[in-house]
């Protein structure tokens, strides 16, 4: 029979399932959409429609293996490699989220400052280019950085029924895993924020002693960048604390902030979708034609 814990994360893994598909679903619809009507992709765009079916990849294999683990089925399976595959697309979905998180950074860093060195003004004027090899190269990467998950994972079921997942204690493959998925990516990204905020506000401060109108609509883009930049860091960043806690000091959490945990995680491809929608024009004006449309 099913403790209350259980039966309540059975609600938030159907509820957090439809709310991550529904949203991400969205956003990939609408980049579609623009696709077939012979209408290419800008390279923001092509970004953010990776996010979206990353985004729908990770929240399929994240309930998946929530379900899997909290319901002791991979112990009923019986199959080391069965949870090794669910384990590496999943990683290697984490992985590529944080890896467009920087790039998505990186283009609007590229567009928003303004650089007078002349390899970055070469960058400007070639960005789409760059994007497609960012994009081509970081899932080719991520997919064989990450491959090795199928085969230094393995399951404990102990007499109780308790399944433990167990991971390669090698010291030098997990600082790969978190150098690459986690710290390079977060560093891209906190440098880019870092001179977007800082070209925003000596543009504020230009406008200030300009005497310029000071809400202009290019303002209004600067924040709207920056914000949604901030935001998106700080989900990756909640995202690998929760993560990190789960498999380093679980035996300390306890069944209720092990649920915690999973709730935090569950919710990360979710708020990755809002933060889009909202942060994009294109995004929020298909939204709003849907919402407000009779």
């Amino acid at each position: 029979m099913l403790s209350e814990f259980d039966l309540i994360f059975a609600i938030i893994l159907v509820i957090s399932w439809i709310c991550g598909t529904v949203l991400n679903s969205s956003i990939v619809a609408v980049y579609l959409s623009t696709w077939k009507k012979g209408l290419n992709l800008g390279a923001c765009d092509q970004i953010i429609l990776t996010m979206g079916c990353t985004n729908l990849l990770m929240q399929w294999l994240l309930t998946l293996h929530l379900m899997f683990v909290s319901y002791q089925i991979y112990s009923l399976l019986a199959n080391k490699l069965i949870y090794g595959v669910v384990s590496f697309v999943l990683q290697f979905s984490v992985c590529l989220s944080f890896w467009l998180t920087a790039w998505l950074t990186g283009y609007y860093c590229v567009r928003l400052v303004n650089f007078s060195n002349r390899f970055f003004i070469q960058l400007k004027r070639g960005i789409s280019s760059v994007v497609v090899y960012c994009l081509l190269g970081t899932v080719f990467i991520s997919f064989v950085i990450n491959l090795p998950v199928i085969w230094t994972t393995y399951i404990i079921t102990e007499q109780n029924l308790t399944t433990t997942i167990m991971f390669d204690n090698n010291a030098a493959v997990i600082s790969l895993y978190a150098t690459f998925i986690c710290f390079l990516p977060t560093i891209i990204t906190s440098f880019g924020i870092g001179l977007s905020l800082l070209s925003l506000l000596t543009h504020v401060h230009k406008m200030k002693q300009n005497s310029s109108q000071f809400w202009n609509p290019q303002l209004k883009c600067h924040v709207k960048a920056c914000r949604t930049m901030l935001l998106l860091l700080t989900v990756n960043l909640i995202y690998f604390l929760a993560i990190y806690i789960a498999f380093e000091l679980r035996e300390k959490t306890g069944n209720i902030g092990q649920h915690v945990i999973w709730y935090i995680m569950l919710s990360n491809p979710s708020l990755k979708a809002i933060i889009l929608l909202f942060g994009n024009s294109q995004l929020a004006n298909a939204w709003s034609k849907v919402l407000f449309s009779q």
